[in-house]
């Protein structure tokens, strides 16, 4: 009997939670609509962007105007409930989890490559292809100010070998108007020696982005860090634009020739240090500099690159005197 009680009140505390939680205005579009009719939107920008002999802003405005037709929704009150989600994102970022899902399984259903929309998703945060992934996986990014960046900081340890390379891969969604669209992604890489590469692509499409950070073979990783940027708008804030990324991962590949170098250099330099720790007869300063010797040589560094990299950059590498 004191179980049941208990249950019920559970239930009943649950059901007032879930009535005092604010809920979406009804002279706006409802969460569950608007899902249906962005799947629909995404699908239809698609269509438009395969039409290469027609004029693009033509046929995606055509391709945005089925959409609403076939849901029932002017493009008043459509604009008017994104300026609601806008001001209100804890509401629209779920319903664009739901989307980008959805997307996901349509283009598995027709034929899409599994390699392509997920390939890394199954690599754990070791061995010699990982995932170091730690941050969020998802970010809505309007261009707004303190609205349009994400910051992202990797930790490096004892897993990162001398010759490592990187991919940064997302799934990016576009919702935009007018105008062009540009969303810069940085990825800042500080080596041994105070060496950075500085690796950038622009992402001005909807689909999977990747960016490639390549490999110094003689230097050890320091510091990793990178953002993503959506380039501020002077349009007013009726406009739609609106960037939604998900699926961030960074997956880290090892030189396994290098990796092997690395782990029997480590060895050598624990039993020469316990040799001289064990004799004590050389101070710390002179045993850092014996240790420490190598060959250092002039580095080259490849572009990154992307499939949606507009404006190539070649990597930046300073150097300190």
């Amino acid at each position: 009997m004191k179980n049941s009680l208990y249950v019920l009140m559970v239930l009943f505390v649950f059901s007032m939670l879930q009535a005092c939680k604010p809920s979406v205005p009804s002279k706006y579009i409802q969460p569950g609509d608007l899902e249906d009719i962005l799947y629909d939107y995404h699908i239809a920008q698609a269509l438009a962007t395969t039409d290469r002999m027609s004029n693009y802003d033509f046929e995606r405005t055509k391709y945005f105007l089925a959409v609403l037709k076939k849901h029932g929704v002017t493009q008043a009150d459509f604009d008017s409930s994104m300026v609601y989600y806008y001001s209100h994102l804890d509401r629209l970022k779920p319903i664009y989890l739901e989307v980008n899902e959805r997307l996901a399984d349509e283009a598995k259903s027709v034929g899409a490559s599994v390699a392509t929309i997920g390939r890394y998703t199954a690599y754990s945060s070791t061995g010699d292809t990982a995932n170091i992934w730690k941050n969020r996986t998802d970010v809505l990014l309007i261009p707004r100010p303190t609205m349009n960046r994400f910051d992202f900081t990797i930790d490096v340890d004892t897993s990162f070998y001398k010759g490592d390379s990187f991919m940064f891969q997302f799934m990016s969604e576009y919702l935009w108007q007018s105008g062009s669209k540009d969303a810069v992604v940085c990825i800042v890489t500080k080596y041994e020696g105070d060496s950075i590469i500085q690796t950038t692509n622009h992402v001005s499409v909807s689909g999977i982005s990747q960016v490639f950070v390549p490999a110094i073979r003689e230097r050890k990783l320091q510091q990793m860090h990178g953002f993503i940027y959506l380039n501020a708008s002077t349009d007013d804030e009726t406009t739609r634009k609106m960037m939604f990324i998900s699926q961030m991962h960074l997956i880290r590949f090892h030189n396994k020739e290098m990796k092997n170098e690395t782990k029997k250099d480590t060895v050598k330099t624990d039993s020469v240090q316990r040799s001289v720790d064990a004799r004590g007869q050389v101070p710390d300063t002179t045993r850092g500099g014996a240790i420490g010797r190598s060959r250092v040589q002039s580095l080259s560094v490849a572009d990154g690159t992307g499939p949606h990299r507009m404006a190539p950059r070649p990597g930046d590498i300073k150097k300190r005197e």
